[in-house]
């Protein structure tokens, strides 16, 4: 962000914040300080999904730009909002002069007990959120990958200690996976490249628990394409999260077959929806939307699959993207039976003509989402040389920028090179073209660490 736009949004708020302190909510004072905010918040989100303020120490910092110091009326206001216990304070596009109201008037009120973010967010603020700063201990070039990463490998681990409290016939912890799913939030607002990139890296040894977390993940990128935010958001990615959860009753010998289920077995695979609606039912404290959409996951849109002799009914909008991201995932998923298929194969498998399995128009926004060949993906050029995808083309998706890794004969480069596969060279032709995906585990290359 421009400074000095950053330091009038800053000084927007400090006084609208202030001019609530001193006067009535309708004075016009009041009224022109939240006229100002809601302005300067609008131009800034114009350019990103989400502007981020934060509060550290005396110092303020928007989206990265530190304001100067020294300049009083701000460092007092750095103060006070600190002394509220506010670190950090997110809007988000889709911002309304109502929201920017409840939010000053929530400020304002220094007599209630209840947080602040609670007070937000029954008073329906979904674009405004306050929270911590949290500072990553790594270079500015690294810092998003790396800060992805550590959410990413937490999540995955509490994924495991949720599976297996259920498998032992316990509750899963809500609080656990609401950390999760707040920290999978933040990088899919603010960094979901990175987000993206490890949801395709994943081994089969612990498959269970990072298609959890990527289904989650998945589920919440879909969600946000259709401007949901906020608490919902979160609820979203809850259920995506523990969709699966009934699976704790399916015996191993059935969940990891090779080959075709028998009828029996099949069976007894299909009582995972039941029983997983069963588990988050029972758990206290356990978002609703999770139990209807651990049952519902693997009904069509005709209402083929199963559970089946269901009733007539409509499919709830998160079931239909999770369903979406399930199935994404665990085609591309590599396991010890069978190698993972590329996005492509993928897309042309899940967008079959007169399929009812899913709906047409959110499966649609899922392929725009992910791209043909998404980034972070390891992918080979016509010229035989490896690469990795570091941006799609905005308007041709087979055409992605790369950053080539290895040479033809798979030796890898010491100073890799970028490279625009759109470019055309002095005849008019291209001279590099994506050919395929290529299994990163299978020639020893971690993509990541060239994002």
């Amino acid at each position: 962000m421009d400074p000095r736009k950053a330091e009038d949004l800053v000084r927007r708020l400090a006084t609208a914040v202030r001019g609530a302190d001193l006067y009535s909510p309708t004075h016009p004072l009041v009224q022109r300080g939240l006229d100002g905010l809601l302005t300067a918040t609008r131009e800034a989100l114009q350019t990103a999904a989400s502007v981020v303020v934060g509060f550290i120490d005396d110092e303020i910092v928007v989206d990265g730009v530190r304001l100067p110091r020294g300049t009083a009326a701000l460092v007092g206001f750095a103060r006070d909002v600190r002394d509220r216990e506010i670190e950090k304070v997110t809007f988000t596009r889709g911002l309304t002069r109502d929201e920017i109201r409840q939010f000053i008037t929530v400020l304002g009120d220094r007599q209630s007990q209840v947080p602040l973010a609670d007070q937000l967010t029954a008073r329906g603020v979904r674009h405004i959120e306050l929270g911590k700063v949290i500072v990553e201990d790594v270079t500015d070039d690294q810092a998003g990958i790396a800060a992805a990463k550590r959410v990413y490998a937490t999540a995955v681990e509490t994924a495991e200690t949720l599976w297996q409290a259920a498998k032992a016939g316990d509750q899963p912890d809500p609080g656990a996976a609401r950390k999760i799913i707040d920290g999978l939030a933040r990088l899919v607002s603010q960094d979901r490249t990175s987000l993206m990139a490890l949801t395709a890296l994943k081994k089969y040894d612990n498959y269970t628990f990072t298609h959890m977390v990527n289904v989650s993940a998945l589920a919440m990128a879909q969600a946000r394409t259709l401007n949901i935010d906020g608490p919902l958001l979160r609820e979203f990615g809850f259920a995506a999260l523990m969709h699966d959860i009934g699976k704790v009753n399916t015996p191993l010998e059935v969940l990891n077959k090779p080959d075709k289920l028998s009828r029996e077995e099949f069976e007894i695979m299909k009582r995972h929806v039941v029983d997983g609606a069963h588990i988050l039912r029972r758990t206290p404290e356990m978002p609703a939307l999770a139990p209807i959409v651990a049952f519902e996951h693997h009904l069509k849109q005709d209402l083929s699959g199963y559970p089946e002799k269901i009733g007539s009914r409509k499919l709830n909008l998160c079931t239909m993207i999770v369903s979406i991201a399930d199935v994404f995932d665990a085609l591309r998923s590599t396991r010890p039976y069978r190698q993972g298929l590329a996005t492509d194969r993928i897309r042309n498998i899940m967008g079959e003509q007169g399929s009812p399995a899913f709906n047409q128009p959110l499966l649609k926004r899922f392929v725009n989402l992910m791209g043909l060949f998404p980034v972070g993906n390891l992918v080979r050029l016509n010229t035989e040389e490896l690469a990795v995808v570091t941006a799609e083309h905005p308007t041709d998706p087979f055409r992605p920028q790369v950053k080539i890794v290895a040479d033809a004969t798979g030796a890898c480069l010491e100073e890799p090179m970028l490279a625009n596969t759109w470019d055309r060279d002095a005849r008019g032709e291209h001279p590099r073209a994506v050919i395929e995906a290529v299994d990163p585990e299978s020639v020893g290359i971690d993509p990541l660490k060239y994002m």
